[in-house]
């Protein structure tokens, strides 16, 4: 390795930057990928590479490369700066783990009683809205006050946080989800949260119910298997009611299908595909710079389900599913994409996971693989709902908490109606 590449590496780390390291086998040559800025197809391989946590080897453009991943480190955020709280924070750190320990109570949330570890000393929500969970976070409410700790929670099991715990007894556990579903969350989501937290080895002192949560959090990340979710925005149409290509129209400063496109990007799918048509051109120029693969659809005038097609066609083998975009939607959030892949399980049977608003089912719309062969056996302007109504046994509903899904931009007036709401 390179001195200038180990020095780069080294401040990245301290800034919690994931960066790659690519390196071609044939020559020797070395090249540093910092995925959040290289847009080419190298650097769209590394984000690809560090959404599984997988080093390995790739070929990229015709030529191999192999990548080694230096991720952010795995995150452990601790609500409650209690006694536990103390002892968790010291195992974390020596397991490798960037702690915050997020508490407003100024009697709990003091600097001496946590040397070395960071204190957010605010309210859990405002806290974790300010800087979310990732996939890489587990999280953990000590506080044994609903009010600190139930706000915590009720973000946690909507994020893809790996591990959600929540200090004390059964009993308590019980009351807690008692709560939290008088506050809209369904039995799926509160499962999530194990109670009482940590391995059942008998643990008393605040030490070793630290390392009995910590190694429960192992065991649980060292078990866990990545599901890579491709994300398909289709954008093949050809705008007939809209009377010019809709998908470049300026929606709050932005072109009307990049909002469905960095939705994809944010929610984390891998990879995201745009399927093109209509104006192909126009439509990618629009997204230029985002790190997504275009795929055309010659027969997008036969309809919708060409697109789908194409899409489905051109995603890796490994990806366990698709999820569904459609480019006229820019009322789906990367919130709501990420609710719906969080949603979809497979192993319990929820093979597909649909957002839905006022009652109604809309898109985001995630299939499982299983599903890809009758997928592709629809024509035309056909339509997936017939599917759905054939395996409603394997569906899991997401509620929105707007009306996103069912907004779709078909007409001038649309347009117009949806500027003056989000202006």
């Amino acid at each position: 390795m390179q001195r200038k590449t180990l020095e780069a590496l080294t401040a990245a780390r301290r800034e919690g930057r994931p960066m790659v390291r690519a390196v071609d086998p044939q020559n020797g040559e070395e090249r540093l990928v910092d995925p959040a800025a290289d847009h080419s197809s190298l650097g769209r391989a590394a984000a690809a590479a560090l959404a599984r946590d997988a080093s390995g080897r790739v070929t990229v453009e015709n030529r191999d490369w192999f990548l080694t991943l230096y991720n952010a480190p795995q995150e452990l955020v601790i609500v409650g700066a209690v006694h536990i709280a103390q002892a968790l924070a010291g195992l974390a750190l020596a397991a490798g783990y960037r702690v915050r320990v997020i508490d407003p109570r100024p009697a709990y949330a003091a600097e001496e009683r946590f040397a070395g570890i960071r204190l957010v000393k605010e309210w859990p929500d405002d806290a974790l809205a300010a800087e979310p969970l990732t996939h890489r976070s587990a999280i953990v409410a000590l506080a044994h006050d609903p009010k600190v700790d139930d706000p915590a929670l009720a973000m946690a099991v909507r994020s893809r946080a790996f591990y959600i715990g929540g200090l004390g007894s059964r009993r308590t556990h019980g009351r807690r989800l008692a709560r939290l579903k008088e506050k809209g969350f369904s039995d799926d989501e509160l499962t999530r949260i194990r109670g009482p937290v940590g391995l059942a080895i008998g643990a008393k002192s605040p030490t070793e119910i630290a390392i009995a949560i910590l190694a429960e959090m192992v065991q649980v990340r060292r078990a866990a298997k990545e599901t890579r979710i491709g994300g398909l925005v289709l954008a093949a149409g050809l705008s007939r009611r809209m009377g010019k290509n809709k998908l470049v129209a300026d929606v709050n400063g932005k072109a009307l299908v990049r909002h469905a496109a960095e939705a994809a990007l944010k929610a984390g799918l891998d990879p995201v595909i745009l399927v093109t048509g209509h104006q192909s051109d126009a439509v990618e120029n629009a997204l230029r710079e985002l790190p997504v693969r275009f795929v055309h659809n010659p027969s997008f005038e036969d309809g919708l389900s060409t697109s789908l097609k194409a899409g489905i066609e051109s995603l890796p083998g490994d990806c366990a599913g698709a999820m569904v975009l459609l480019g006229d939607m820019p009322g789906v959030t990367p919130e709501l994409a990420r609710r719906v892949a969080a949603a979809f399980d497979p192993d319990k049977g929820r093979s597909i996971a649909i957002a839905t608003a006022q009652g109604e089912r809309g898109h985001p719309v995630l299939w499982g693989r299983q599903f890809f062969p009758e997928l592709m056996q629809l024509s035309g302007d056909q339509g997936a709902r017939g599917l759905m109504a054939a395996h409603g046994r394997s569906i899991i509903e997401v509620v929105a908490g707007d009306a996103g899904p069912l907004t779709d931009i078909d007409t001038p007036e649309a347009l117009e109606s949806y500027l003056a709401e989000t202006r």
